[in-house]
């Protein structure tokens, strides 16, 4: 099930567009393992609203062709997975955070002013940290994978949208790390590893 019936890729399976007794399946779905985590001792959950993944497809213009009130405005794109984030949110009290694509590298496609938009929409709606990622939305996508590469779209996001952020991209030292957060660009960081390919 997707948005829209697009294919990720020229080979990949063609998915079903979601209707609206899907979406609010899909609602429950989350409400209900937010509700099993509750029992476990987690301090934290995050939901992933970027990389082309199912949530994120509502919200890039790209993936999201429809013509009822899912699809359109940027408003009506955000609809889905804030109804998820508010049903996560009346069964857990802990902190929330979400992933987003910060930009979709792709022309027409969620770009960095628009992302500003959605950490505002987030932060109303009781997300409380916004975990700044970049592209993978569609195949035809161009990644400038450069060092700090995704440290500008978290410190406009931050200071922008008065939310709290991960910075990641191609941080790779302590002095990254520590020029980062100096600067008020980020709250945290994910400090990749590149001799193992990890990340903490």
């Amino acid at each position: 099930m997707a948005a829209s019936p697009i294919a990720y890729t020229p080979h990949a399976a063609l998915p079903k567009e979601m209707t609206s007794r899907d979406i609010a399946h899909v609602v429950r779905v989350f409400a209900a393992g937010a509700q099993a985590a509750a029992g476990c001792w987690l301090d934290a959950l995050e939901l992933n609203f970027a990389h082309g993944y199912l949530l994120a497809g509502f919200i890039s213009p790209l993936t999201n062709r429809r013509t009822d009130e899912y699809g359109g405005s940027l408003e009506n794109r955000m609809r889905f997975p804030l109804e998820v984030l508010d049903a996560v949110r009346a069964v857990w009290g802990r902190p929330i955070l979400v992933r987003i694509s910060a930009s979709d590298w792709t022309e027409g496609g969620t770009n960095l002013d628009e992302s500003v938009s959605i950490a505002a929409l987030l932060r109303t709606h009781t997300c409380d940290l916004v975990h700044v990622v970049m592209g993978q939305t569609t195949w035809e996508g161009r990644p400038d994978y450069r060092r700090l590469f995704g440290v500008p779209a978290s410190d406009r996001i931050r200071n922008e949208s008065r939310i709290p952020t991960i910075a990641t991209g191609n941080i790779t030292t302590s002095d990254d790390v520590n020029t980062i957060l100096a600067a008020g660009r980020a709250d945290l960081c994910v400090f990749d590893l590149p001799a193992t390919g990890t990340t903490l």
